[in-house]
């Protein structure tokens, strides 16, 4: 019985580690960040995407954040640094403008 019970224990840790080796690959992949020349990403999100800037904000004082979008909804989230090299940090579809009222709760 203790036998049996070490083999479960045993293949369950296995099954384990092949999980979390299988979720940490994953999210090893999906964090690659694409980084180059601001001019060079906004031609290409526009060109290939149809995407134009819809929003910029300050995220410090050597970054800023642009959002792009597209007439089908697709969306790009762009951070430039001073230097000019720019990063996507997220993107997606499905974009949907919501109307802003300062003041307003949600």
């Amino acid at each position: 019985m203790e036998a049996v019970t070490a083999w479960r224990t045993f293949w369950r840790a296995i099954a384990l580690a092949a999980l979390l080796i299988g979720l940490l690959w994953i999210a090893g992949a999906e964090a690659q960040t694409q980084c180059g020349p601001h001019r060079r990403i906004v031609e290409v999100l526009a060109g290939k995407y149809g995407e134009a800037p819809r929003a910029i904000g300050s995220v410090s004082r050597n970054h800023l954040m642009e959002v792009y979008v597209s007439e089908t909804g697709s969306w790009t989230i762009l951070v430039t640094s001073a230097d000019g090299n720019a990063c996507i940090i997220a993107s997606g579809g499905d974009w949907e403008d919501v109307p802003f009222e300062p003041g307003a709760r949600s």
